[in-house]
Formats: C-alpha cells, sequence, structure tokens
C-alpha cells in the first residue's frame, strides 16, 4: 500500500477570517486515504484552530506571542525535521515568509505558498516577498483580479501563480424552512414584513462598514429597513457611535460573530458587502449559495463572483449614495423577481466555487508537483 503524502499547512493564527476558514474546509475535506494533513499556527490556536483539532487533525502551535518573534522560526526548523513533510503550504503572509525560508532550509520537496488577497501590508511585505520568491515551487491566489496586482508589482513571478478560486460547502447553505426564518424574527424583535439586509465580515477598515451605514441613513427616509451586521473587530466602538450619531439604533444591529449564520442569511431579503478592498470573500459566496441577491463593491475578485444585473449589482467602493440607489432598486422588486436573481447566484456557487471543486484543485495542484518532483 502506497504512503500517504504528509502535507505540512502553516498558517499565521485561527481567528475567524477567510483564509483560516477556507484551510479548515479545505483539511477537513482532503481525500485521507491519499493525503495526511498536519497544520501549524505561528501564534496560539485560536477558534477555528481548536475546529480543526476535532477532527482529529494533529494542530501544532509555535506559541508566538508577536508575530515576529526570531525564536518561532527555529521551532518550525525543529517541527519540519520531526515530521518530515513532503509538501509545506503556507497561507498569508507571515506564514509564507518564514515558511519559504524553513522549507528550503530543511530541504521539503514542494513548498507552495498561498496568497488570500491583492493587498499583502505594505511596501515592506511586498520586497521581503518578492526576495523570496525563488525558494517556492508555486504561489496559489483567490483571483484573476488578485492575480493580475500581484504580477504587476512584481511580488511573485508570472510562471508560477495559479488562480484556484475559494469554495464553500453547498450543504450548509440552502433554503431554509419558515420555521427558523420566524425564529430570528421573534429573537430581534422584527416585524413580518420588515425589510431585512445582511451583511458579514470582520468590523475592520477593510469591510467598508462606515459607508454602509451611510447608506442605511439615506434609505430610511422612505424605508422601514433592518440592517443585521455579522461579525466582530476592532472597529465596532467607532461604528456603534456612528449608528448612535446617525440616530441609526433601530435600523442596525452589531450582532457579534454567529455559528449559524446560514439561518440569518435565509432571514434576510439582501445580501451586501462595503468592502475597501477583497480576495474572494467567503461571506458573499456563503450569501450567493443562500439565494440571496447582492449589492457588492467592485473590488478584488467580485466581480469574478457577480454578474451584474443578473444576481446583484456592482458598486463603486466609498460611494454610500451608489449602494444606496442600488439597495433601494432591489427592494423595490418584487418577490418573484429578487428570488430569481438569488436563484441564478445560487447557480453561479454551484458551478464555480463550490468546496468539492476547490479540494479538487488543490489535490490535483499537489499530486502534478510531486510527479514532477520524482521525476
Amino acid at each position: 500500500m502506497n504512503k500517504k503524502i504528509k502535507i505540512l499547512y502553516l498558517i499565521t493564527g485561527f481567528k475567524t477570517g477567510g483564509a483560516e476558514i477556507i484551510l479548515y474546509n479545505l483539511v477537513k475535506s482532503l481525500d485521507k486515504r491519499k493525503f495526511e494533513p498536519i497544520v501549524v499556527s505561528i501564534i496560539p490556536i485560536a477558534e477555528i484552530g481548536q475546529k480543526i483539532q476535532d477532527l482529529g487533525i494533529k494542530i501544532l502551535s509555535l506559541n508566538a506571542r508577536f508575530k515576529y518573534n526570531p525564536f518561532i522560526f527555529f521551532r518550525l526548523i525543529s517541527i519540519l525535521k520531526k515530521e518530515k513533510p513532503q509538501i509545506l503550504h503556507a497561507h498569508l503572509f507571515h506564514a509564507i515568509f518564514l515558511g519559504r525560508i524553513a522549507g528550503r532550509i530543511c530541504n521539503v520537496r514542494i513548498i507552495i505558498s498561498s496568497i488570500h488577497s491583492k493587498y499583502i501590508g505594505g511596501f515592506l511585505r511586498n520586497r521581503l516577498l518578492q526576495i523570496t520568491d525563488s525558494l517556492d515551487d508555486v504561489v496559489t491566489i483567490v483571483s484573476q483580479r488578485a492575480a493580475e496586482t500581484i504580477i504587476k508589482s512584481k511580488i511573485v513571478s508570472v510562471n508560477k501563480l495559479l488562480v484556484i478560486h475559494n469554495g464553500i460547502d453547498l450543504n450548509k447553505f440552502i433554503l431554509q424552512s419558515k420555521k427558523i426564518k420566524d425564529k430570528i424574527k421573534k429573537e430581534l424583535n422584527l416585524k413580518e414584513d420588515t425589510k431585512i439586509l445582511i451583511s458579514v465580515g470582520r468590523l475592520c477598515k477593510a469591510k467598508g462598514y462606515p459607508y454602509l451605514i451611510e447608506a442605511i441613513k439615506i434609505l430610511k427616509k422612505n424605508l422601514d429597513i433592518k440592517l443585521l451586521v455579522l461579525g466582530e473587530g476592532e472597529d465596532k466602538s467607532k461604528l456603534e457611535m456612528q449608528i448612535r450619531d446617525f440616530n441609526l439604533e433601530k435600523n442596525i444591529f452589531l450582532l457579534d460573530r454567529k455559528e449559524n449564520v446560514s439561518d440569518y442569511l435565509n432571514t434576510s431579503d439582501i445580501f451586501i458587502l462595503a468592502s475597501l478592498w477583497e480576495g474572494l470573500p467567503i461571506a458573499l459566496l456563503e450569501a450567493m449559495a443562500c439565494g440571496l441577491p447582492v449589492v457588492a463593491t467592485n473590488v478584488g475578485g467580485i466581480s469574478e463572483i457577480i454578474k451584474d444585473g443578473v444576481c446583484g449589482f456592482l458598486v463603486e467602493s466609498k460611494n454610500p449614495m451608489m449602494l444606496a440607489e442600488k439597495i433601494g432598486y432591489l427592494l423595490n422588486l418584487n418577490i418573484e423577481s429578487r428570488r430569481k436573481m438569488g436563484v441564478e447566484g445560487r447557480k453561479i456557487i454551484e458551478n464555480k466555487f463550490s468546496l468539492e471543486k476547490m479540494v479538487n484543485n488543490y489535490e490535483n495542484l499537489y499530486q502534478e508537483f510531486l510527479n514532477k518532483a520524482i521525476k
């Protein structure tokens, strides 16, 4: 019987972000008859790391209390020498930079880097990735738009960059019963006929929430609407202050992070994403999988997901007036028209952004490069 291919996945940390969720879904869904995943987090294991542990997958931490601790390099070297993986697959900047150098020192056969956004984090990070570009075998990125930016910036060699779209588990995001919708509405004390908007994502600058709040202020003049925001983050107090300043306490609800995201998506009428920059947002894929029409800013790989005017609308970033206009347009459509747009969105996710498709793409990549290395 052939020995399993051991893959060591290295990531900066396991807080609730898109890259972390993608890695969780990837290691969960890998063909365990062929692959043996091991996961290493640079910083202490958090929520998603615990979920990986609960799957019975080996997970270790370098226990860095800050990301630039030099001792973590030697801890990683020790782990690589002990585990002897055939493949090292690194996600996010710190893990990529560290993994490239440590992987070559330890003679790991194949080194793969995964970039999850066109925005790496500034000049220094870009330069460090340029300097170490020759140390890995292939770099994956989540969207064509992000790939174009990375190539233009000369962060990665053109001939080694490969687009692999994010994918989601479609079985978790399906149309649900009216009973669940009624339950959520009762929890939030919402009327049966209230128009409900939803946005999901970390409360941080990248997600553009101040512009969405301004759009709700515009819409409130003529419509009875409620916006549910699911997520945690450093900007929560600023957003709460803006909501108070605009007298929108009865219109906007910051509900923190929720495990049952699909319940809230299915209770809503429209999904909104006001991001300033993105890779390929998981929250948008999940909303479309639930059959919601969407309004999202045309940043990152979002235009590779949304067919403008078919399943929703693309708008400029930092433009609350345009956001309000497209949200208002959708709210004024009849239920059947919105439903048709949602159905089109679900089809897009099924065809291009399923978890099965993403996992197959990575498994084929692993096998392809191992075969090359053996020849």
